[in-house]
């Protein structure tokens, strides 16, 4: 297991807020990485390959993780593919949350989420290397699918596949995962308000992604997966193990 843990206050991994929620450990981010399917990847355009370059750019992407690397791809003249895959190891951030509950409050300022978040720093590297390649496509492939080996059940990449997508791997130099679970934090004194009790709701609305049956395209003539069943989809994630 890796220890993410910052050394100094000024680190960019450092969780200022709410300190108590943060973990920097492996296993607490792994989890968040690898029971999601959408990454939010922020990064900045080299010099000159656009009139305003200064703009930092945040996009959402599928991904996949092997080890201490997350891999992203896109296509070839793409323009984060061509950010990241510069010889200068472009610093990128990649960011995965999922919510898990609405926290309702009598006053807006204590409304939150019950949610898992995880945020992880590391320089981009364009993958050359077939092999590894070919891994790096076939995670990202799995993850939707709660890593069920979708790769092999698919007509796999031919040469103008492979040729026309660049894959990108950010090793994971510095991370922290943040969470919330429990209920509503009104403060004390209003909690014991009768009449503010009895004008304004105050609860946790629980929710979660959940997996309807698979409708198959006009020419599919192959019969249903095993691992596209919505009950198969909808098994409760694995997270790590959190107290309030």
């Amino acid at each position: 297991m890796t220890d993410y843990t910052p050394t100094s206050h000024k680190d960019i991994n450092q969780v200022h807020r709410l300190k108590d929620r943060a973990h920097y450990d492996s296993e607490a981010i792994n989890s968040i990485l690898d029971n999601n399917m959408l990454a939010h990847v922020g990064f900045t355009l080299p010099p000159g390959v656009a009139e305003e370059d200064d703009w930092p750019f945040v996009m959402p992407m599928c991904y996949g993780r092997i080890e201490d690397t997350v891999y992203i791809h896109g296509f070839v003249s793409g323009r984060m593919m061509k950010a990241l895959s510069s010889d200068n190891l472009p610093k990128v951030c990649i960011t995965v949350s999922q919510v898990d509950a609405l926290i309702v409050a009598m006053s807006p300022f204590h409304n939150s989420f019950n949610y898992f978040s995880a945020v992880v720093f590391g320089h981009g590297r364009l993958v050359t290397d077939p092999e590894e390649k070919s891994r790096a496509l076939e995670v990202i492939t799995n993850q939707p699918f709660r890593h069920a080996d979708r790769w092999n059940d698919s007509r796999l990449p031919n040469k103008i596949d492979l040729q026309s997508t660049k894959v990108i791997a950010v090793r994971i130099e510095k991370a922290s995962a943040k969470h919330r679970i429990g209920g509503v934090n009104d403060d004390l004194k209003e909690t014991k308000d009768e009449e503010l009790c009895k004008k304004h709701y105050s609860g946790v609305v629980p929710c979660k992604m959940v997996y309807g049956a698979p409708v198959a395209s006009s020419y599919n003539q192959a019969p249903t997966p095993a691992y596209l069943e919505s009950e198969v989809l909808n098994k409760e994630k694995v997270m790590y193990h959190v107290t309030e």
